[in-house]
């Protein structure tokens, strides 16, 4: 190998470098001014990602609609259809209200209805406490029958109050009653033999009273009846604890509210009358 050969070989690196170092000046200068560009550049960006303002915006669902205005109405809308809701709802409730009472109030004019006992004038069949409900509809379509517990209104002829009696039926129109020696003679209309009147609802060994005063039935002699047209003789069932017919007299069927049928209350003690 000659001596040029050598020189060639160590100077060719330094030319390849040369030939770069001259084509990086003739496109952007002198390294310094390359890597101060650079620099510049760099300070540039970064100043211009200091200076730029965060732009924020809200997106709407769609380009054309303000959404703040959308969701003021959908507000609105969602108040109005609650109040809405709120006035239906109270109006179907007064309704409802309203409906109940009115037939309650049917049911207890026309129909049926419910009546405390508050003495005992009717034991053993009746307790104080009881509650009995009474048909108020039973008289209209059929006759009053001798046994039936008939609630009836009474005037008090002393303070002219206005009270419901219960009591049981003992005698109809046109029948004849008499009471001897405890007990109950029936004559029927038509019928010309009195009978002997059997009470089962009666308690052991009960006895029954003659009449308190005289001239209670509008022929009558001691202790005898004849019921009028349109009237009924009761009785309660407690026959020394009880101020009945034999105190007051027969009871106008008019004054008639219903025939209790079925006591109610107690409910351990449920039982058709």
């Amino acid at each position: 190998m000659t001596k040029d050969d050598q020189n060639s070989e160590t100077n060719e690196p330094d030319w390849v470098d040369d030939v770069v170092t001259r084509a990086l000046n003739s496109s952007y200068g002198s390294n310094e001014e390359l890597t101060g560009k650079r620099t510049g550049q760099e300070e540039n960006r970064d100043e211009h990602h200091v200076e730029k303002p965060i732009e924020t915006y809200q997106q709407y669902p769609y380009p054309d609609e303000d959404e703040s205005v959308n969701l003021i109405e959908a507000t609105q809308e969602n108040v109005e259809e609650k109040s809405q809701k709120s006035v239906r709802k109270a109006i179907e409730w007064l309704a409802v209200i309203v409906g109940a009472l009115l037939v309650a109030f049917l049911i207890k004019t026309f129909l049926m209805q419910a009546y405390y006992i508050p003495s005992s004038s009717m034991t053993p069949a009746l307790q104080v406490g009881d509650r009995v409900l009474v048909n108020k509809l039973s008289y209209e379509f059929g006759e009053v029958s001798r046994g039936d517990l008939v609630v009836f209104k009474r005037i008090e002829p002393e303070t002219g109050n206005e009270t419901d009696l219960i009591k049981r039926v003992i005698a109809t129109e046109g029948e004849i009653l008499e009471i001897s020696n405890g007990e109950i003679f029936i004559t029927e209309r038509g019928e010309k033999n009195r009978k002997l009147l059997v009470e089962p609802y009666l308690a052991e060994g009960v006895t029954t009273q003659g009449f308190q005063f005289g001239d209670l039935c509008p022929e009558s002699v001691a202790n005898t009846c004849l019921v009028p047209e349109d009237f009924i003789f009761v009785m309660g069932d407690n026959r020394s604890g009880s101020r009945d017919s034999r105190y007051f007299g027969p009871v106008d069927t008019d004054d008639i509210i219903g025939r209790a049928f079925i006591r109610i209350w107690p409910l351990g003690s449920l039982k058709l009358l």
